[in-house]
């Protein structure tokens, strides 16, 4: 009807412009506005329901709901665009203030009606404004029927881009918004600005893009109901619920909690899907299996995998599900699902003899059942603890007692602290000294065996850790001839001075190593007493 009143108009232009004519436009115009009127409302509600949806459901009407909304934000700025011409058009035509015109009548989204235009049969305007003096090259720039042309022209381009499954659709947008040359009434060719706006009564050229307007309506009314309908389409067709539970992890720990996601999962058990382990290539579409994958076996519609834990760490699996639904296209969907193997491990931990010596590295092996290396983060007081490829590291401080604590991250990403363990802090026992390969223990020596020996030596002995002292110094004394001598040795050697006192031992004196002193690997020095033996 609106096309048919459209032809009408066009062929009144070719007539003399009597005043019920115009009085005609005024009529149309007003049913264009109306119409116009109406779609907008049918817009409003389409949109809200739309994007209600898309709330409710993001991932089903979100993807559509973002496309609408380009269609709507098009649509709305071409009409706007359109009005502010008609307001332009009437401004300069009547003289008229351009706020004064545009405006809403009666909640319609229009300008002044045109009733209350007085000079509806000049055509200055309209020629000067849209088309120029040139009909054969009408002119560009803001508000030109050659700016609205293209517009237009990109709105049907985009409304073809978005209906590119609907051929119907897109060759009603090219029939609404055809721009190419045609004959006007005495049968000269002429292209669509001139045909519409070269010396046309401002009457009819604000009829003319009313009617624009409402193809603009008309065309976002059609599209958009389609794109929610289509979704629908999409949706795929279950028989059967069935209740999931999906632990985010089987293993609690005390103090810790059980989390699990319960809920509905959908199936077709007349139409049986298709799952494919193996490595995924994404790059594709749809995804596929690189290589020789592995068809796993059905119960029903469920898939069932079975993995054999041959060694420990994080496993990961990939595959494809390929569903067809019933007079759909085929489906393919990528999953991926990873889990951990742990070994079986055995702790005993003696509580009485939990010890960190200091000035040396303790290893320690730390680990929390359930958890696994990574989601575990250790710390300690009175020391530090740093990572060491076979575990942790503790130098333990000066204070008596350090205690080590964990922190674990749980499969959804919260962290828990779990009860420290208290450990003893020791010096490094004093090494044991040496002279001639004798100790503390022994009474005697022999008398080559004073003449070969070189100096101190300091053992560590039944100790956990390979440690090295160093001695420093020491005083070598013995009698001779009834004379006290005493000779100081700076370092683990014999000094010559010793040496020479040594060489006048004879058998059954005695000999004496004093104040003997070495230094640990923390940098203290420590006393460790007198040797003394008998030469025999």
């Amino acid at each position: 009807m609106i096309n048919l009143m459209y032809l009408v108009l066009t062929a009144l232009l070719a007539l003399n412009v009597s005043k019920e004519i115009l009085d005609s436009f005024v009529i149309v115009n007003e049913g264009l506005e109306n119409t116009k009127s109406t779609f907008k409302d049918k817009m409003d509600a389409t949109y809200k329901q739309f994007a209600g949806l898309a709330q409710e459901n993001e991932a089903k009407y979100g993807a559509a709901w973002k496309d609408a909304q380009q269609v709507q934000g098009m649509a709305a700025r071409l009409v706007s665009h359109i009005d502010t011409i008609k307001g332009l058009l009437i401004s300069k035509t009547d003289g008229i203030p351009l706020e004064k015109v545009l405006g809403t009548a009666n909640g319609v989204d229009t300008v002044l009606n045109l009733e209350h235009v007085h000079m509806k049969d000049n055509n200055t305007h309209i020629t000067e404004m849209m088309v120029g003096s040139e009909p054969a090259k009408p002119k560009s720039g803001p508000y030109t029927a050659l700016e609205l042309q293209g517009m237009l022209e990109n709105f049907r381009d985009m409304v073809k881009k978005a209906a590119a499954n609907d051929p119907k659709l897109q060759a009603s947008a090219d029939e609404m918004f055809n721009f190419e040359d045609r004959k006007d009434a005495s049968g000269t060719v002429n292209n669509w600005a001139s045909m519409n706006f070269y010396h046309v009564p401002l009457a009819a050229g604000i009829t003319i893009l009313s009617k624009m307007q409402t193809d603009v309506r008309t065309m976002e009314n059609e599209l958009v109901g389609r794109m929610m309908s289509g979704v629908e389409s999409k949706t795929f067709k279950f028989n059967k619920l069935t209740a999931i539970t999906q632990p985010q992890s089987s293993y609690v720990t005390v103090g810790g909690t059980y989390r699990a996601s319960i809920f509905l999962g959908a199936y077709d058990d007349q139409n049986i899907p298709e799952v494919i382990v193996g490595q995924v290539d994404t790059t594709v579409t749809p995804p596929v299996i690189k290589g020789e994958g592995k068809k796993l076996n059905m119960d029903g519609a469920k898939a069932i995998l079975e993995e054999p834990a041959t060694s420990a760490g994080l496993k990961t699996v990939t595959g494809i599900i390929k569903f067809k639904p019933v007079g759909g296209e085929l489906q393919v969907e990528p999953f991926h699902v990873e889990y951990e193997v742990a070994a079986p491990s055995l702790v005993v931990s003696p509580t009485k003899m939990n010890v960190f010596y200091r000035g040396v590295d303790n290893p320690v092996s730390i680990s929390v059942a359930g958890y696994s290396a990574t989601n575990i983060a250790p710390s300690m007081s009175n020391g530090t603890l740093s990572r060491d490829k076979d575990g942790f590291i503790v130098k333990p401080g000066p204070g008596p007692t350090a205690v080590v604590s964990v922190s674990v991250t749980n499969p959804d990403g919260t962290k828990k602290g779990l009860p420290g363990v208290e450990f003893r802090v020791k010096n490094v026992p004093n090494p044991t000294p040496y002279f001639a390969g004798h100790g503390a223990g022994d009474a005697t020596v022999k008398r080559n065996e004073v003449n070969a020996a070189q100096g101190v030596i300091a053992k560590m002995e039944n100790f956990e850790f390979d440690l090295k002292f160093d001695v420093v110094s020491y005083t070598v004394s013995t009698t001779i001839g009834g004379n006290l001598l005493e000779k100081e040795c700076r370092g683990p050697f014999l000094s010559e001075d010793a040496k020479t006192v040594l060489g006048k031992v004879k058998t059954n004196q005695k000999i004496f190593i004093e104040n003997i002193k070495a230094k640990g690997p923390d940098g203290t020095v420590r006393s460790l007493g007198t040797l003394s033996f008998k030469v025999i």
